[in-house]
């Protein structure tokens, strides 16, 4: 659902389109298969498509959206394949993935807001200052993500 999400936010342009298209392939086709490499792919070629919007001009709070729905697809389907590897595919995971889903969205809306909240409150005034935030945001993001990744 999260990848139809930035599928729909990029889609402006054939580029970013094309490349909102291949991912969203690429992951329903590694979420059938169980294939974890094929899943890394897709995800890259969704962030490929939020940069190409990027490059072409969406507006700020769309390509916050639309990395917000691709970093809680990669999460969610991170751990999915984890479970997978710890308990089988043939168990029922329905009730751990939402509880997964969940706090992902409300940690990673919590971060999205202040972000754009920095970004919003130094637009036009010290943009050295306002990219610093932005760099420490990501650098915390991505130290949180390795953390869950071991657990």
């Amino acid at each position: 659902m999260a990848t139809l999400g930035v599928l729909f936010i990029t889609a402006v342009s054939v580029y970013p389109l094309g490349a909102s298209i291949t991912g969203i392939v690429l992951t329903a086709v590694s979420l059938v298969r169980g294939s974890t490499r094929l899943f890394s792919l897709g995800v890259g070629a969704l962030f490929g498509a939020v940069l190409l919007a990027g490059l072409l001009g969406t507006a700020p709070v769309f390509l916050l959206a639309a990395s917000f729905l691709l970093v809680v697809a990669w999460s969610v389907g991170r751990n999915g394949f984890s479970i997978a590897a710890e308990l089988g595919r043939g168990v029922s995971t329905f009730r751990i993935e939402i509880i997964r889903a969940v706090s992902c969205i409300v940690v990673f809306a919590a971060g999205s807001s202040v972000g754009y909240a920095v970004f919003l409150g130094m637009t036009g005034r010290q943009p050295v200052l306002a990219l610093f935030a932005l760099l420490v945001g990501v650098v915390a993001l991505l130290v949180a993500l390795q953390g869950w990744t071991r657990s």
